[in-house]
């Protein structure tokens, strides 16, 4: 299913507030994760940035930032609040599949963003956010956390409660597709990443954030 970023306009005014009430402050967390690692000059790229709580953070670390963010209503909020904190930012409203693939930044950062795209779409996305990636940069995903191979069917359909609700309601409001909760990892590490740092968040770890690192490529000098 293709994003609507239209249909945004009707969540953007409470969007923030739903999610951290919904999680108990969790997706905040996860979102603000990255925040420590980022450098003077660093260059980065949000997909689907919001109205972007967590990018006032990477400003005012002396980040150069780039916004994508279709939806209209969203990216006035996003907007007016890097406005108001700090300067060094561009706002693109183009979905992110229109940016080209070329490895331009430090970090690329895909929260929540991913999971609205269906099953087929998902890893056309993931692979062209990976692309933009400069060699030993880091691509960053904040989502919901699947089970884990070896979990009981407890963990299973205690993740599903929490989930599956969000999940009808975003397909409702055709935000979002009805899809599992993904598995970022193996996607990943066929696009050339390496995971190296997890980060589970939550009072039962419903969410994680999880930071990965391109590997050089056999053409790449040095």
């Amino acid at each position: 299913m293709p994003l609507q970023p239209i249909r945004y306009r009707h969540v953007a005014w409470v969007y923030d507030t739903i999610a951290s009430a919904y999680s108990f402050g969790a997706i905040d967390r996860a979102k603000a994760v990255h925040v420590g690692q980022i450098k003077p000059g660093d260059k980065l790229l949000y997909a689907g940035a919001g109205t972007g709580r967590e990018i006032v953070g990477a400003l005012e670390r002396g980040a150069e930032v780039t916004c994508i963010e279709p939806c209209p209503a969203m990216a006035s909020r996003l907007h007016r609040r890097l406005s108001s904190a700090a300067d060094g930012f561009t706002i693109v409203p183009k979905p992110v599949q229109a940016i080209p693939a070329e490895p331009a930044y430090n970090l690329v950062i895909a929260h929540f963003f991913l999971n609205v795209f269906d099953a087929a779409t998902m890893p056309e996305v993931l692979a062209h956010l990976c692309r933009l990636v400069k060699p030993g940069g880091h691509i960053v995903i904040a989502d919901f956390k699947p089970s884990a191979d070896n979990a009981g069917m407890i963990d299973h359909l205690a993740r599903s409660l929490h989930y599956r609700p969000v999940n009808l309601v975003g397909r409702l409001l055709r935000i979002c597709a009805l899809h599992p909760i993904y598995n970022y990892e193996p996607l990943l590490e066929s696009n050339g990443f390496q995971v190296v740092s997890r980060k589970r968040l939550g009072a039962t770890a419903l969410y994680e954030t999880m930071i990965a690192k391109k590997q050089p490529s056999p053409n790449d000098e040095g």
